[in-house]
């Protein structure tokens, strides 16, 4: 095993030593005349065997300083596959068609791509072509670059839409971490007592954690108390693209109902106190409005309204008024207005219950038109000024027969 790791460390010297005094061709779309890294086909573990260790890694790149060579790849690519090659001083790189790294300009560079213009950022300007990039270094106080300024580092990609981004030959996404951490939540949640607390240390822990691909981001959407002495906290939870929703209802400090679910509305696990007895109320989380989005569409529980309005079912109607969950109730409120101008009568035990929610301070999660996640109070939408033109609105556009 020593002499294994004496000639690996023998090779890479030699391979170190052989990149300095020649000037090395760089190939657009593939790599570099003499480097044996060919973009989207070689991996990490290619590199450190022909270059070894002795580089700074982070979950984007490899890069060997002493050489001027880094090699970029991307963090979700479970082959870890090579998708772009930088070169810089000391090492030494040409064209094919005669940029040369360090000596030729960024004028140079437009005036042989018959092209105007870079990418400016606060310390580079860059310009791109198919499969290759030119980088030219620019004062963070100035709002233009040089452009007589020498290329600093010139980049190999397999990028054919002169973006300088990198293309998606042989990805293919790894799962895993994520897999990993959705298991650790739904370890703490199925427990045989689910823990809030613990809970809560893994969140402090994921704060704490340093910025990774696959670090978890978790935002509360609302915290609000509710009929009963409940009180419900809905969280969102995003891991790389793909958030997930928990909803957690609580009597004072005693966990009443939790859900967990990903994005399609699926449930990865629920949880329901058999001590307390709520099993039959709707805890669920959802929107109250008229016409949201751009499509200026009713949400899907407003949708549900209107047809029990249309349907003059009036019992389904009575029971979301009476629901301890704000939004139906305020749904449920907003249905029997209508029948009421239907010329339906409505019983005392409704007309009762709108009272209660008329002067309400609950607050409801909303949709404003195009914003989401806008607090009211029921109070505030269940005013007969608003309910009258929700009411025209609908007629208008024929939600309401």
């Amino acid at each position: 095993m020593k002499k294994l790791h004496i000639i690996v460390l023998s090779l890479s010297f030699v391979n170190f030593n052989s990149l300095f005094g020649q000037v090395h061709t760089l190939i657009p779309n593939k790599g570099i005349e003499g480097v044996p890294i060919i973009v989207d086909t070689s991996t990490i573990s290619d590199v450190i065997k022909f270059y070894g260790n002795n580089c700074y890694r982070d979950d984007y790149m490899l890069k060997y300083e002493e050489i001027g060579l880094t090699f970029t790849f991307s963090p979700y690519d479970k082959n870890q596959i090579i998708r772009s090659i930088a070169v810089e001083t000391p090492f030494e790189a040409k064209t094919i068609n005669g940029i040369t790294l360090n000596e030729s300009t960024m004028n140079d560079i437009l005036n042989l791509y018959n092209d105007r213009g870079c990418i400016v950022s606060e310390n580079c300007a860059f310009h791109c072509q198919n499969g290759i990039s030119f980088f030219v270094k620019k004062d963070p106080n100035e709002k233009w670059y040089k452009p007589n300024e020498k290329i600093y580092k010139i980049e190999i990609n397999n990028d054919d839409a002169k973006s300088g981004l990198s293309s998606k030959v042989n990805f293919e996404f790894n799962h895993q971490p994520i897999e990993e951490k959705l298991s650790e939540i739904l370890t703490i949640l199925k427990t045989d007592t689910v823990s809030l607390s613990t809970l809560d240390l893994f969140w402090e822990k994921e704060e704490k954690t340093e910025y990774t691909p696959y670090k978890l981001r978790k935002r509360t959407n609302f915290k609000r108390e509710i009929e009963n002495n409940l009180s419900q906290e809905n969280i969102e939870i995003w891991l790389v693209g793909t958030y997930y929703d928990l909803n957690i209802i609580k009597l004072r400090n005693d966990l009443i109902y939790l859900k967990f679910t990903d994005d399609e509305g699926n449930i990865l696990f629920e949880y329901n106190n058999s001590k307390m007895d709520f099993s039959d109320i709707d805890f669920d989380y959802y929107v109250y409005g008229t016409f949201c989005s751009v499509g200026g569409l009713p949400p899907k529980k407003c949708k549900e309204m209107l047809n029990f309005v249309n349907e003059k079912n009036y019992n389904q109607l009575a029971k979301w008024v009476k629901s301890i969950n704000p939004e139906l109730a305020t749904y449920g409120y907003a249905g029997l207005y209508f029948l009421k101008r239907q010329g339906v009568k409505l019983r005392p035990a409704e007309l009762k219950r709108m009272k209660e929610l008329e002067i309400s301070d609950i607050q409801l999660n909303i949709c404003d038109g195009c914003f989401f996640g806008v607090a009211k109070k029921i109070s505030e939408m269940v005013n007969k000024n608003n309910l009258k033109q929700n009411y025209l609105h609908f007629k208008q556009y024929r939600w309401l027969e």
